[in-house]
């Protein structure tokens, strides 16, 4: 698969957007580029996943999934909160573009437009809703599971 030209904008674009975001979230300075990258390894995923696939929802589970787990990773790493590297690398995927032209359609009262805008626009949003609940569930269960172990371990005699 080639990269032609309008897909190497999407990917700077979508670093650029990532890193205007950290910067604009104002995040610690040696986070920006961690962040700035997942910004474009989401979006670079999500485009390979697309060009395979050609639907919108499983590569925007797999994407949004991706981002979660590094932001989760990171978090750790760097002792700071999830949420600030989940929040930069998923703006690529949000889709504003498709938010934009679904309230078109229906301010204009076109309503072929709104409904294919629409649909497509609720399924990127799906698609990080549950990206976003994979990670955390997983991330919730293995904390419990954990946290259940260590409680076992106080209660056992040596």
């Amino acid at each position: 698969m080639m990269l032609d030209g309008y897909a190497v904008v999407q990917l700077v674009t979508a670093f650029a957007g990532a890193l205007g975001f950290a910067l604009f979230f104002n995040m610690n300075p040696r986070f920006i580029p961690a962040a700035s990258v997942a910004g474009f390894l989401t979006w670079a995923l999500y485009w390979l996943l697309y060009q395979m696939m050609g639907q919108i929802f499983v590569p925007c589970i797999v994407a949004s999934t991706f981002a979660a787990a590094f932001a989760e990773v990171m978090a750790r790493t760097g002792r700071v909160p999830a949420t600030a590297f989940f929040i930069i690398a998923v703006i690529p995927l949000v889709p504003g573009r498709g938010l934009f032209y679904t309230m078109s359609g229906a301010v204009n009262a076109d309503w072929a437009s709104f409904a294919a805008n629409g649909s497509a626009t609720f399924l990127f949003a799906a698609g990080i809703a549950c990206g976003i609940c994979i990670v955390t569930a997983c991330v919730q269960t293995w904390k419990y599971g954990r946290a259940k172990l260590a409680r076992l371990h106080r209660r056992t005699p040596s």
